[in-house]
């Protein structure tokens, strides 16, 4: 009850900010590219606090995934202070909390939207390995422990290793009920790779999650969204195998970015989770109220994860992706976060496209480094 009280908080004062945006429109900074990607950040950062928001705008709050997402490009880019005191705000909470939630509300509150998952221990972990204190990383170590161990009692299947079928996660996707998906699956492989760096001894371990992944979602050509038994292409099944670091093989990737290519999923710029023919059905109640938020609208968080694979293997299309980003930019003078199909910015009576978002980060740490 606490928690779904705590949802129902950040969705009227989301709607609220929706009401102002469609009289105001967005905020507008001065400047080129890389100066409003830095105004971005520092706004992101609350002094008082001492920690990074997701966005300046209705995000105004610490997400596990978007800032797990923007930890490395923080610290490349200077803010390996604020980095810090992110992640110690932050693991007090969930250390209070007993688990890590996918957010944590302006007040402070843990709240999971729309249910647990492995993903968000899985960020903060890479996010603590990623900094390299280890004074952090011995004080949350048993924290990591026995999450590991809840993980594997409550929501793996026995035998393969993967997320239960009959258990819905949160994801990067929320809106969408899919069955043990190849993003959290992924995340969960990520986890137990983690948790070997650390020194943590996980039941875990019994799995070779490249392995169990390769059989299970590779089709010979891409990965397959969750298995539901849809062989659909979806942007984020194709980037997260590669972005998790579990798979390295250029070869495989390039075959996903022809996928994913191939259903213009990139088109006007990266990326779109499905296109408009393979939109699921099956869909949290939030869709009602914000509908076609996690169709085929182009999200730029999962864009720029996606463009951090895509250096490594294909320099050309990359700097075509990173010079649409920029466009935008210079377009909007803001960094804004999901557009429409048609690369119009996503707009519903109840909810109006965030702005000023931490995600700037990476754009700006791949363009410069």
């Amino acid at each position: 009850m606490k928690n779904d009280f705590r949802v129902l908080l950040e969705g009227l004062r989301i709607s609220s900010r929706a009401f102002r945006m469609h009289i105001f429109g967005l905020k507008k900074y001065p400047g080129s590219a890389d100066q409003i990607a830095i105004k971005i950040i520092n706004e992101c950062y609350d002094c008082n606090k001492k920690y990074f928001r997701t966005s300046a705008g209705h995000f105004c709050q610490f997400y596990a995934r978007d800032f797990g997402m923007c930890c490395e490009s923080l610290i490349n880019l200077g803010f390996k202070k604020e980095v810090k005191n992110t992640l110690i705000y932050a693991m007090e909470i969930y250390l209070k909390e007993g688990k890590i939630t996918t957010h944590i509300s302006p007040s402070d509150g843990p709240v999971d939207f729309p249910f647990n998952t492995p993903e968000s221990a899985a960020y903060m972990l890479r996010s603590l390995i990623t900094l390299n204190d280890k004074k952090l990383l011995n004080k949350y170590k048993s924290f990591f422990d026995e999450l590991s161990e809840h993980f594997f009692e409550d929501y793996v299947d026995k035998d393969s290793g993967l997320l239960r079928k009959d258990i819905k996660f949160s994801s990067m996707k929320d809106h969408s009920l899919r069955v043990s998906d190849c993003y959290n699956n992924c995340l969960l492989g990520m986890f137990s790779e983690d948790l070997k760096k650390i020194g943590v001894k996980s039941s875990l371990h019994k799995f070779d999650y490249s392995a169990i992944i390769n059989k299970y979602f590779w089709t010979g050509s891409y990965f397959l969204e969750d298995l539901s038994g849809k062989n659909i292409i979806s942007g984020d099944a194709n980037t997260f195998p590669f972005w998790t670091g579990l798979f390295k093989d250029k070869k495989m990737f390039m075959s996903s970015l022809a996928a994913i290519k191939s259903k213009k999923l990139d088109t006007p710029f990266p990326l779109k989770y499905t296109s408009k023919e393979d939109v699921p059905k099956d869909l949290h109640v939030a869709n009602l109220f914000v509908p076609g938020y996690e169709a085929d609208t182009i999200w730029i968080h999962l864009g720029l994860c996606f463009m951090s694979v895509v250096k490594k293997y294909d320099s050309k299309s990359f700097r075509k992706y990173l010079e649409s980003y920029e466009k935008n930019i210079k377009k909007h003078k803001n960094f804004l976060e999901v557009y429409f199909a048609d690369g119009s910015v996503f707009k519903k009576p109840l909810y109006y496209c965030d702005d000023s978002m931490l995600w700037v980060s990476i754009f700006l740490d791949l363009k410069n480094n």
